[in-house]
């Protein structure tokens, strides 16, 4: 037992000594790992990879990894990245289910608030609502008028369930007083595809993911849900001119485990914070429609635990529950 705790203590100094050698510039020594909690391909996938080619730059070339970890609505990734060592060589890409989880469960596998280091935010990208060529509306007002005259609302659908996209189709249906049943998806790719097939009529979602079909007529934009009207369809009403405060947009952070030292939290904060804001990284994902917002890491532990609140409240009103 001795000769156990000793060894112990022996590998948390180790660990310990590596972190504050990192600390004082030497990170990183050895690959650091990006969990991104999708599979390849998606949004998040593409903006982590295209993040870390101008912050492995950034450190000289030494190498970051993407470690796709899919699955139960990004906790599978999140928790992957709670339960890892806060030494640095965990990183991990949050996105709105992780605030949109923590709103609807009191069981998840960690604590959304505790159990995590903020680090940066990466991008914001603007969400719309998009529906099957063939709708019958065109606009807030009308989709609403037809959800009145049907007994059994309007079928709409998501990325997944309990995503942004879900719990804003359930915030429309509140505001707005009608029925929207949602419809669940594990992926944008299946959910885009059946609604161009008018097997569901309507998705909300990041709008680069739709607005390729809807440029080629396949889809149509009934509103963009942010604040501001979408920079390439300046003539689409939002949501909010229709809800005053009705404003959800699609964001990419950066977190780390729980306990990191603050001279590598500050290190990796100032090198996410420049990448983010650099012309580089601007002009790879300037056909994803991204906006640059740098945060510190204290405003992005306010913002984070503001919207949890935010979207708890509309998760009560809908009744809806993870677990």
């Amino acid at each position: 037992m001795l000769l156990k705790s000793l060894a112990v203590a022996l590998l948390l100094a180790l660990a310990a000594g590596r972190a504050n050698a990192d600390a004082l510039g030497d990170y990183p020594t050895s690959p650091v790992r990006m969990i991104v909690p999708f599979a390849p391909g998606g949004a998040t996938d593409v903006v982590a990879r295209i993040f870390i080619d101008q912050l492995s730059a950034r450190w000289g070339g030494r190498p970051i990894v993407i470690e796709n970890r899919p699955g139960a609505g990004t906790i599978i990734g999140a928790n992957v990245v709670a339960k890892a060592p806060p030494d640095g060589y965990t990183l991990g890409m949050i996105v709105g289910s992780f605030m949109t989880n923590a709103a609807v469960s009191t069981n998840l596998p960690y604590d959304s608030l505790k159990d995590f280091t903020p680090l940066g935010m990466v991008a914001m990208q603007p969400m719309a609502l998009v529906a099957n060529k063939n709708f019958p509306a065109n606009s807030i007002p009308e989709l609403v008028a037809v959800a009145k005259q049907s007994l059994d609302g309007i079928q709409f659908t998501s990325p997944g369930p309990r995503s942004s996209g879900h719990l804003t189709g359930e915030q429309l249906a509140l505001r707005a007083g009608i029925k929207l049943q949602h419809i669940s998806y594990s992926g944008a790719g299946p959910a885009l595809t059946d609604v161009m097939a008018n097997r569901v009529p309507l998705l909300f979602d990041v709008w680069h993911s739709a607005r390729r079909y809807v440029v080629t007529g396949d889809l149509k934009l009934i509103a963009g849900i942010g604040a501001e009207r979408l920079p390439d369809a300046p003539d689409v009403p939002t949501l909010a001119e229709t809800y005053p405060g009705f404003d959800v947009i699609a964001s990419q952070s950066i977190f780390a485990p729980a306990g990191m030292p603050k001279p590598l939290v500050d290190k990796l904060a100032n090198d996410i914070r420049a990448v983010a804001l650099s012309p580089e990284f601007a002009e790879k994902t300037e056909n994803l429609g991204i906006e640059a917002k740098a945060m510190t890491p204290d405003e992005l532990s306010a913002w984070v635990a503001a919207e949890i609140a935010r979207w708890h409240d509309i998760a009560q009103a809908a009744n809806i529950k993870l677990d």
